[in-house]
């Protein structure tokens, strides 16, 4: 349904047999790296050239409703997974933290790599999530706070 990049369904499949493998630091390194390949990547303004950007499309669809959404019913779950991208980005760029040995240029390459990935306007998943969820606030923000009748 979406277009894999890069070595991503490489590492899908990696993610894959490291869930047979019992070791949980191999499974946690290949789920890391997996996520990563969908998070740190660019979309050069084709928004839908991203895996994660399609999972956010599907994650919209009401099926009991069988519609879009509203933005009410949506905003929580995409502000929830902006956060855990964020963690998760930080996880991959930010390694050197958990063994104490970060160094200067570590450090730089974190900035470059947020400024790459993980900004609002840098052209990525992360920055598509951003313009939807203020898009989304401004709508619910426009609706008023009616209460739902079930």
């Amino acid at each position: 349904l979406f277009p894999w990049k890069d070595d991503q369904r490489i590492l899908a499949g990696s993610l894959w047999f490291a869930l047979d493998d019992g070791d949980r630091g191999v499974q946690m390194a290949a789920l890391l790296d997996s996520l990563s390949s969908f998070i740190l990547t660019g979309t050069r303004g084709l928004i839908y050239s991203s895996g994660l950007i399609h999972f956010l499309a599907v994650l919209g669809i009401d099926p009991e409703m069988r519609r879009f959404r509203t933005a009410k019913n949506y905003l929580y779950m995409l502000a929830g997974v902006v956060y855990c991208t964020r963690v998760l980005g930080a996880a991959k760029l930010l390694p050197a933290v958990q063994n104490s040995s970060e160094t200067d240029d570590n450090y730089e390459n974190f900035l470059e790599m947020r400024r790459k990935y993980l900004a609002d306007g840098s052209l990525s998943p992360i920055s598509e999530m951003i313009n939807l969820l203020a898009y989304g606030k401004h709508i619910a923000h426009n609706q008023g706070n009616t209460g739902n009748a079930y």
